[in-house]
């Protein structure tokens, strides 16, 4: 049994630990609709945990299994995730949970672009993810994201 006593984070400590947390929320989105997949690896615990909203009872263990499971997404799909109504709680100086909704609008980015880019398709979606990050040696990443769809067109 460890005799490591659990610390409360101070008022400052947990206001950083929520910033850099909904940092890798937001993180997570601009990385996706860049199609930037091996960057996951900065949001990313090297041994995360990972359930997609498009398969929320599948595993995909580690952040090299999630940059190639990302890096799946057809070429021409565009995305734009946005993030919001993010929440994090400090547990302690080394762990945090959250979670974050998200809007995701998609377009085939095959077709012609308009002034106003590319046409959104008839169905979009709102979703939204439960996390459990923790303090590395690199900083705050997230260690399990659960990934549920709540409605869509």
């Amino acid at each position: 049994m460890s005799s490591k006593a659990i610390v409360e984070p101070s008022e400052t400590e947990r206001r950083n630990i929520e910033q850099a947390c909904i940092a890798l929320c937001i993180d997570y989105c601009e990385i996706v609709d860049a199609k930037d997949y091996q960057r996951m690896r900065e949001v990313f615990a090297a041994d995360a945990q990972y359930y997609s909203p498009a398969a929320p009872d599948k595993l995909i263990q580690g952040a090299d299994a999630i940059v190639a499971y990302l890096s799946h997404i057809p070429a021409a799909l565009v995305t734009q995730h946005l993030a919001c109504n993010i929440r994090v709680r400090a547990e302690s100086d080394d762990a945090a949970t959250g979670s974050c909704k998200i809007l995701l609008f998609t377009a085939d980015g095959s077709t012609p672009e308009t002034p106003d880019g590319p046409k959104a398709a008839e169905t979009q979606r709102i979703g939204i993810y439960h996390d459990r990050y923790v303090r590395t040696p690199a900083g705050w990443r997230i260690a399990e994201r659960r990934g549920k769809g709540l409605l869509h067109t």
